[in-house]
Parts: C-alpha cells; structure tokens; sequence
C-alpha cells in the first residue's frame, strides 16, 4: 500500500468543454454524478469534438443543481436545464456504442451553433438512459455514458511533474493538469506509479484500474485559449508510447461506491 492524497476532483458535464472543480463527490459506478451527460451534436451526427473544434476549450462551464451553465464569447451565460422526457431523440455514438439522448432547448442549439459557426445540436443523456444498441454496460472496461472507455480517468501529479521537467529541457513551456481531463488527480508517489496500480481506495471509495489511457490529440489544445500545438503529445511519444499508443494516467471503475473529497487519504495496492 502506498500513502497518497487526493488533490482534485473535477466533473466534465459537457464532454470536450471544460471541467468543473469539485468540493465533494460520490464515485458512483456509472461514474460521477453530472459528469458527461451532455454531448455537442453536429449535423452529420458526429460528435462534436476538441480536436475539430478547439474553439470548445475556451467555453466555461459550470452547475446549478442539474441545470448547465455556459459562458463563452460575447454572449451572456446560458442556463440549459435537463429536456424533459417529452423533448426530441437523438440517438449518439460513443465508442461504437449508440445511446438514448434527448435534445436540449432551441435556445441552447442556437448558443453553440454560433459559436461554433456550424450547426450543433446540444444534447442530454440521463444517468438512467438505455443504451439503444452496442455493448452493454457488463464490460467493467467499458463506460455506458458519454465518458466513453471507462467511467473514470486518475492521473498523478508526479507525472506530470516529470513530463513538465523534460518539456522544460526541451525550452517548452509547461502544461497543466487540465491537458489531461481527470477525474481524480492524486498527490505523492514515484512518477507513473499508476502504471502498477491494481487497486485505489480514495476517501470512501475504491476503484480498480484498469489499463493506462492512451492520449490522443485532445491534449495538444490549450485549454485556455483554444490554440493547438504539437506538446505534450511530441515529448510523451519519446517515452510513453505502449502497445501503439501514448499513455498518460490511468483509466477506472468503481467497486465500491463511496464519498470523495480533495484533501482524502488515498491507498493505493500495486499488482502482483
């Protein structure tokens, strides 16, 4: 066992845009409460995504109870609550797999479409959604929401510690923990650790590890501004590239459901 801390824990309510900070959270098995329920639709139906459209970085988003609050552009905040069950389909595709979502106000749809400069649909897929077709949610190595491979994602300040070490020998600048769009980030251990995790208890909760994330160019948008430009995707290639991809934290589920807060003691078993 290894003695860690929990330094952040942060929700991403609108997949691609940015995250939302959390002060307490229940780590449930679908994944955090709020986390991911909301998807920018395009007109072909593919979603919208930072590596087509780094514009999204720039969008602040935050929660009122379950409504969205957007705040991007020159426009005022936008306050999208949940549609009700009566609102339009939209079936999309995560991961291969197609989900039961419903599409948000018009007002909402005008907002990104603006901002964008396309046409978007906004759209909303609750918690007890059925999947409408693909895989079913009895593969632990799979998230049935909008998160994609696994429901939740922790990656360890140490790593990025050293990444920002070999980036500053290079004469780059450093990237912030926001590049890599955790869940949970962990204070204390060696550098890539989680690597040989098997296991994490944080706070109330455990969670079992999976296998690393492999990165993909999402990471080369600064959050910030929207700009895109080759790090740290060029520096992790030198030294992180397993089994054909670039890895950088690690993805999880949950095996027993419990309360987190930043500041938790956190355990972590190594595997055997």
């Amino acid at each position: 066992m290894q003695d860690l801390v929990v330094a952040g824990l942060f929700a991403y309510p609108l997949k691609a845009a940015r995250a939302v900070p959390l002060t307490e959270a229940v780590a449930l098995a679908r994944g955090l409460r709020r986390d991911r329920c909301w998807l920018l639709v395009a007109q072909s139906g593919d979603p919208v995504m930072l590596k087509s459209h780094p514009r999204l970085a720039t969008v602040a988003i935050g929660l009122d109870g379950e409504t969205l609050v957007v705040t991007g552009g020159d426009s005022p905040p936008l306050h999208v609550p949940p549609p009700p069950a009566s609102a339009v389909p939209l079936p999309v595709t995560v991961k291969r797999r197609t989900l039961a979502a419903r599409v948000a106000a018009p007002a909402a749809n005008r907002y990104f479409s603006e901002l964008l400069g396309e046409a978007v649909w906004l759209a909303h897929l609750a918690r007890d959604a059925a999947p409408a077709d693909g895989p079913t949610a009895a593969d632990p190595a799979v998230s049935d929401g909008l998160a994609g491979s696994a429901p939740y994602l922790i990656c360890c300040e140490a790593s990025l510690t050293d990444l920002n070490r070999r980036l500053a020998a290079r004469g780059e600048a450093p990237v912030g923990m926001d590049r890599f769009r955790a869940n949970l980030v962990i204070r204390g251990g060696e550098p890539f650790a989680e690597d040989g995790w098997r296991r994490l208890r944080a706070g109330a909760a455990e969670f079992e590890i999976l296998r690393p994330c492999p990165r993909c160019p999402n990471t080369t948008v600064d959050p910030l501004t929207g700009e895109v430009g080759p790090e740290p995707l060029r520096t992790l290639e030198e030294y992180r590239t397993r089994d054909g991809g670039v890895m950088f934290g690690v993805f999880a589920r949950v095996v027993r459901e419990g309360t987190i807060r930043p500041g938790d003691a956190a355990y972590a078993e190594a595997r055997t």
